[in-house]
């Protein structure tokens, strides 16, 4: 276990497998075994609460990444729920670890890092969690730690420090892709999420696949004291600072199921930086050569968008930080870029190494910005607007191409929300994800193009692209209904008709209907 990180208290990798089969579980239902081991060496086992049936688990091959890059090991399993109450824990009393006591620390710094396949549903998905009440002044019907994604499928942490403060770190809605269970029970196609929380005492983020997408100043809630708080109630069925992985916990009741697959679970008493995660880009230098006094070689492997620094030096035992940076490159789209430069002759030995950074969040072609006055609105109204937007322009920017630049404004006199084809947005009384993607599709086109009505025919849309489209959603016999000003099915016209597959195809219905209007 040498090349595991000195910081981590628990590790589960899930690698006993076979495949399809169960995860072990001895004992009655509920009664901590530990058979599943703690990688780190530590012995913080956890436990499945059955084997197989409702709150149980089974391996699977399907997996994030067959190499486990940061500690050098093969990932051949996953684990995935067999029924409605998944649940994994840790030990309560009486459980004995060789090393840090997960069920005990209260770390000032720490990282929290899980992979995670997510079954789309309207609900809260809580992946890890840490048992606790009576931990949090504001709701003492809190836990004490949540990695989490939300019914508007946004992914993010909350935890409770030892003062009894909440905190919270959420990336925009929207940011998580899930399967449908009924007609996709495997998640063929549907990608891996590697989340990881961290917290450094004054600053608490959440990375998505080493992307950092949520940030928050810790410090300017007042807390004198940000450590992770433990707790000291227990359950019937729960131990104040055991963790979970499958579920969640609130007013002492098991809750918030994470459907899914689960992989590579680990818990930290430091705050990792993005480079360390489990799962971070690690690129490989290839095709080095120093001729004609020249050293030139390429790179791949890394993160695009990021940034890397090429480091040199003339002695290859020493620490890295001591290297010297000598050039700053950025990855290309396919995560990789070239370096050539002249030797320098007053080197002897000279040894070459590549460090990256995490990317950021890329922006897209569709833009937006708060409306004049808005210095002016409510905190409260500005914050839902904003996080309303931050979504649904990622959401748009990541299923398609929307060259264009929207204002969003509120207007209290406005019953719902407005938008038209000039890019402007009224906000007034509807305000939320689902209605900002709406007015969005407004400002497309959608019922504001001046052809728009040129493709309607008895209530039907005639445009080929659109027909297609949904076609391929719904089955040869499907037909888009307009009434002149919006469409359906996926106009996204109501909150019941809101959801992670139907926000997806909404974007790509949009997308269709531009293409039928020569507008992209």
């Amino acid at each position: 276990m040498a090349n595991l990180q000195a910081a981590t208290v628990a590790y589960w990798r899930f690698e006993a497998g076979p495949a399809n089969t169960d995860v072990i579980h001895t004992g009655n239902p509920g009664v901590f075994d530990g058979a599943i081991p703690d990688a780190s060496g530590n012995g913080n086992n956890l436990s499945s609460w059955s084997q197989g049936g409702g709150s149980g688990f089974s391996y699977r091959t399907d997996v994030p990444d067959g190499q486990i890059a940061a500690v050098r090991m093969t990932n051949r399993f996953s684990v995935k729920n067999t029924g409605a109450y998944p649940a994994m824990f840790t030990s309560g009393p009486s459980g004995v670890p060789t090393g840090p006591d997960l069920r005990m620390i209260t770390p000032a710094q720490w990282t929290v890092e899980v992979s995670y396949k997510a079954e789309a549903n309207a609900g809260y998905r809580t992946v890890i969690s840490r048992d606790a009440r009576s931990v949090v002044n504001a709701n003492g019907d809190l836990a004490a730690f949540y990695l989490q994604v939300r019914p508007d499928d946004s992914v993010g942490v909350s935890f409770a420090d030892v003062t009894g403060v909440m905190h919270s770190a959420f990336s925009p809605p929207g940011w998580v892709y899930g399967f449908n269970f009924g007609s996709d029970p495997e998640g063929v196609g549907v990608g891996w999420y590697n989340l990881a929380a961290v917290s450094d005492g004054v600053t608490l983020k959440m990375y998505v696949n080493n992307v950092l997408v949520a940030s928050t100043d810790m410090t300017l809630s007042g807390s004198t004291n940000r450590s992770l708080a433990r707790g000291n109630v227990s359950g019937t069925d729960w131990t104040a600072g055991g963790w979970a992985v499958g579920r969640g916990l609130y007013a002492g009741g098991h809750t918030d199921r994470a459907y899914g697959f689960v992989d590579e679970v680990r818990i930290s008493n430091s705050a990792l930086g993005p480079g360390e995660f489990l799962f971070a880009s690690r690129p490989r230098i290839s095709g080095f050569s120093g001729k004609g006094g020249t050293v030139s070689f390429s790179v791949a492997g890394g993160q695009s968008g990021a940034t890397a620094y090429i480091l040199r030096t003339a002695v290859a035992s020493q620490a890295q930080s001591y290297w010297t940076p000598i050039a700053i490159k950025t990855f290309d789209a396919t995560g990789g870029f070239a370096y050539a430069a002249p030797l320098d002759s007053g080197v002897g030995a000279q040894f070459f190494s590549v460090r990256t950074t995490s990317g950021t969040l890329v922006a897209g072609p569709l833009s937006y910005e708060l409306a004049g006055g808005s210095s002016g609105w409510s905190a409260d109204i500005r914050s839902r607007i904003v996080y309303a937007m931050d979504g649904a322009v990622a959401l748009y920017n990541r299923h398609g191409t929307f060259r264009k630049h929207v204002y969003a404004n509120y207007n209290p006199s406005v019953p719902t929300a407005q938008a038209n084809f000039d890019g402007w947005m009224d906000f007034g009384g509807q305000i939320g994800y689902r209605t900002a993607l709406h007015e969005l599709s407004h400002t497309m086109g959608i019922g504001t193009a001046s052809n728009y009505r040129n493709f309607i025919q008895n209530g039907t849309w005639t445009g080929a692209n659109a027909l297609q489209q949904l076609r391929q959603f719904d089955g040869s016999g499907a037909i888009p209904y307009t009434d002149g000003t919006h469409f359906w099915p996926y106009g996204l016209n109501y909150e019941s008709e809101g959801g992670t597959e139907s926000n997806r195809r909404h974007v790509l219905m949009v997308s269709a209907f531009r293409r039928d209007m020569g507008l992209q």
